[in-house]
């Protein structure tokens, strides 16, 4: 447990004023925690191992100060006591919370009048509440005191298994051996590596055989020494290493506008509907996402997703929302197509190493800068969250709900589609526009931005809107259009496709 000061404590050991501790906390000189007292006032707090060792130790010696002094029985001489750094850091904070409780627990059993023996009971059950970790009694009080009254600071740590900390009986080369099949990407069973291991030092240390520890020796171990990060590199991979261990960057959303991020992905429905000519399929859903509300911006339900679907998606959340200012994608062909958003990273350098003219895409044209997610990296999008409230909440009500995958499936599913009770394509259609308008966009906010939790995601959007870039429907009709690659003129003209017709 971490020692905290006020600023009125840190400026009392500094012998400073508290408005020079108040200065240097605001400036950084020295770290402090900032909180916001019942006044709305700021406050600052320091930690005790962020202040200067002297000052540790002043404080240290001013709360034994404040202890009753140890009566030494005649002839004993008192413990001399270790100085404070030659502890770590966790055994210094043990000290002080056990100085801090100890001092309390007096001050609160000395008061007049008070019976003692019920007083300490009570006392231990306000630190089983209090500190519900640690195990104290009125028994653990009374030996840490008479510890602080010896100046016995070993006497105030708990000292259980340390003798034996960091030691191990299983020899160095037999505990290599066991790594190499522990932290395998084929996860060999732990048992299976024990095994292994005796194997492998029957062939290269027989000397070490006969004094092989137990399996539950090596799996104790593996609990207490292989960390998590470690056993998940080695075990699962690189990938699932960076996806749930390595450091990552938090995204930042107080400060973002709506229509400053859209985000824009591709959702296979888990539903079974049928269309026009009685064809059985699922449906995709190509949809826009405002990053900083949380709303669905723009949608179009296609059979394929493809680049034109983007672009429809697209110009549906401009005419409602106004043109964003970033998108944030994948690495799909609807997206890195020449004329919608660039190749990007796909674009590959001409031979000759002359760049060829090719017109602008349409996100250029739109003034949107296109941003592509890193490959294999899923949960950078979070508009998937999005998409699994779409299969939770939407999918779901329909009765041909197919699951995510096999164990997802409805038992019923056969006999729904053996019936012939299959929604239509257009029912799909006019159901996903009305809910996403209608009820998503409409649900209490509850991402990043704690100010904004409750508030229905439209108001979110309406409240951050403070710039809108708006183009007519005649406008977008030009900005939209497709553009085809550069030809080179022959004798006999140039190649255009109309209207589905080839023409020369």
């Amino acid at each position: 447990m971490a020692v905290t000061l006020s600023s009125r404590e840190v400026a009392t050991l500094a012998s400073k004023d508290e408005r020079t501790i108040r200065r240097w906390a605001k400036s950084g000189k020295l770290p402090a925690e900032m909180v916001l007292n019942k006044f709305n006032s700021p406050e600052y707090f320091f930690g005790l191992n962020d202040l200067t060792p002297d000052l540790q130790e002043k404080y240290y010696n001013q709360l034994r100060a404040s202890l009753p002094e140890a009566s030494v029985p005649e002839g004993a001489k008192p413990k001399a006591a270790k100085p404070l750094d030659t502890y770590s850091i966790d055994e210094q904070e043990e000290i002080a919370f056990w100085l801090r409780l100890v001092k309390r627990w007096q001050d609160y059993r000395n008061k007049p009048g008070a019976n003692k023996t019920e007083v300490d009971a009570r006392f231990v059950q306000w630190c089983k509440l209090e500190y519900p970790e640690r195990a104290i009694s009125v028994d653990t009080l009374y030996r840490r005191w008479n510890a602080m009254r010896a100046n016995d600071l070993d006497g105030l740590i708990d000292k259980r298994g340390k003798w034996k900390k960091g030691k191990s009986s299983i020899p160095d080369p037999m505990w290599q051996a066991f790594l190499y099949f522990f932290l395998d990407e084929r996860q060999h069973p732990l048992k299976k590596c024990y095994e292994y291991t005796k194997l492998e030092m029957q062939t290269s240390f027989p000397e070490l055989v006969g004094d092989m520890p137990s399996y539950t020796t090596f799996y104790r171990r593996a609990q207490a020494d292989i960390p998590e990060p470690l056993k998940v590199l080695g075990r699962e991979g690189e990938k699932a290493f960076r996806d749930r261990c390595a450091p990552y960057i938090r995204r930042v959303y107080d400060d973002m506008r709506s229509n400053e991020w859209w985000i824009a992905d591709n959702h296979t429905f888990d539903i079974i509907t049928e269309g026009e000519n009685g064809q059985r399929h699922r449906l995709y859903l190509t949809a826009f996402f405002d990053a900083r509300s949380g709303i669905f911006t723009g949608c179009f339900v296609t059979n394929a997703p493809s680049s034109q679907s983007t672009l429809i998606a697209l110009r549906r959340g401009i005419l409602k929302y106004g043109i964003p200012e970033n998108i944030y994608v994948d690495n799909g062909r609807e997206f890195l197509t020449y004329d919608v958003g660039g190749l990007g990273h796909r674009k590959k350098k001409p031979k000759d190493g002359q760049e060829r003219f090719e017109p602008p895409p349409v996100f250029e044209r739109l003034g949107i800068h296109m941003t592509n997610a890193i490959v294999k990296n899923a949960k950078a999008k979070i508009i998937e969250r999005r998409f699994r409230d779409v299969k939770d909440h939407l999918s779901r009500l329909f009765d041909t709900f197919t699951g995510g995958n096999v164990l997802e499936k409805p038992e019923s599913l056969k006999f729904i589609l053996k019936d012939g009770r299959i929604p239509l394509d257009s029912t799909l259609v006019e159901t996903v526009e009305e809910l996403l308008d209608w009820y998503f966009n409409q649900q209490p906010y509850g991402g990043a931005v704690a100010k904004d939790h409750g508030k229905p995601r439209q108001q979110v959007y309406n409240e951050n809107l403070h710039t809108k870039r708006v183009a007519s429907a005649e406008d977008l009709n030009l900005m939209l259009m497709r553009s085809s690659r550069a030809q080179k003129v022959t004798r006999r003209g140039v190649h255009l496709d109309i209207a589905g017709m080839s023409k020369l």
